[in-house]
């Protein structure tokens, strides 16, 4: 029966440490927040600005709410296009530097629009082993043939695309979510295919006001992370973009995100721009992790192992929670740290003195 299938899995979970029960955070304040009445110093934030928190966002969405309600109602194919969802498409593509843009309710369904809709069973898909789990899911979705390689092996990559194919392109992340390490973007261009990146972390954080890692023709990310905001989205032709609004599934059959969601993704992508001096500030916390972007992992093994490291630091002040499979392979489990422009430079000193004691 279903419900003995339930309890069993669940015991397994518990058994393995795996079974997730999320802390509930009560408020957030700068880089702290307060979770059973404490309040700790957060690094597991991906607003890695502090946009997310900035007075901006939230009165263009009470502007948007008077406007245009909170719902919107419908699918972006029905009536659930505002003109906000029109400006946010282009502020997108401007910020981009890309003919067009267009907008998903996450990062997850603008990768599983996007790679659904431009292949199919006569594509190969050339994917790196640690692509983001949308990307994973949309590959399998699409049905195209996918050919994974080792982490940022370009060599490897380049010989899993002679295999012969009507289409054929490159999947990357830019920034991989798990580990802070940077795609060889440059390599895997040479190689001469179709690159279609995912650059989710890199928006805000790398590039010429903070327009990303990378300039290629088709590339996906959210205003999630360094935006503070909420969305996805796919960048790229004119033409991509009307094929997408016509075939991505996950465009069509959902409910079109509200237009204050549009209006704060409007005012992050405003402050993005604009935001030199928090950039500045973010990688000098990078520099002094030593680490290669806002994300640093401290690999310890066991989930056993990742859970009680979290917890000691959760007893000394800080908020990290412990990275374990399906996330990370397993045997890999860890201390997932990110850094942000709000923290200050004894905030690190203080976690790399606590990390000392683990």
């Amino acid at each position: 029966m279903l419900s003995e299938f339930i309890r069993s899995e669940l015991e397994e979970l518990r058994r393995t440490r795996l079974l997730r029960e999320p802390r509930v955070i009560e408020r957030v304040r700068g880089p702290y927040v307060t979770i059973d009445g404490r309040e700790l110093l957060c690094f597991c934030s991906n607003d890695y600005l502090g946009i997310g928190q900035d007075r901006e966002l939230a009165c263009s969405a009470e502007q948007a709410i008077r406007d245009f309600g909170w719902g919107s109602g419908s699918s972006r194919a029905l009536s659930g296009t505002s003109s906000v969802h029109q400006e946010l498409e282009k502020a997108i593509a401007a910020f981009k530097r890309t003919p067009a843009a267009l907008l998903f309710p996450s990062g997850y369904m603008a990768n599983l629009g996007l790679i659904t809709s431009i292949a199919d069973r006569d594509t190969l898909i050339v994917s790196d082993e640690l692509n983001h789990a949308s990307l994973i899911d949309a590959c399998r979705l699409s049905r195209a043939q996918v050919e994974v390689y080792p982490h940022g092996d370009v060599a490897a990559a380049a010989r899993l695309l002679r295999t012969e194919a009507r289409r054929k392109f490159l999947l990357t992340d830019t920034v991989f979510s798990m580990d802070g390490d940077l795609a060889p973007l440059e390599e895997l261009r040479g190689l001469g295919a179709d690159l279609v990146v995912d650059d989710v972390h890199g928006l805000g954080v790398f590039g010429p006001e903070g327009r990303g890692c990378v300039d290629v023709p088709i590339q996906t990310g959210n205003l999630a992370k360094a935006a503070g905001s909420i969305g996805g989205f796919v960048a790229g032709s004119g033409e991509l973009i009307a094929l997408l609004r016509s075939r991505a599934r996950s465009f069509l059959f959902t409910t079109a995100p509200p237009a204050a969601v549009c209006a704060t993704g409007l005012a992050a992508l405003r402050r993005l721009a604009a935001a030199g001096k928090e950039r500045a500030k973010l990688w000098e916390n990078i520099r002094l992790l030593g680490a290669k972007s806002p994300i640093h992992t401290v690999i310890l093994g066991s989930n056993e192992r990742a859970l009680e490291a979290s917890q000691t630091l959760f007893d000394l002040g800080f908020f990290v929670p412990a990275i374990r499979p399906p996330t990370v392979a397993p045997g890999t489990a860890r201390l997932r740290i990110t850094v942000t422009a709000m923290h200050e430079r004894d905030h690190l000193e203080a976690l790399l003195q606590a990390l000392r004691k683990i």
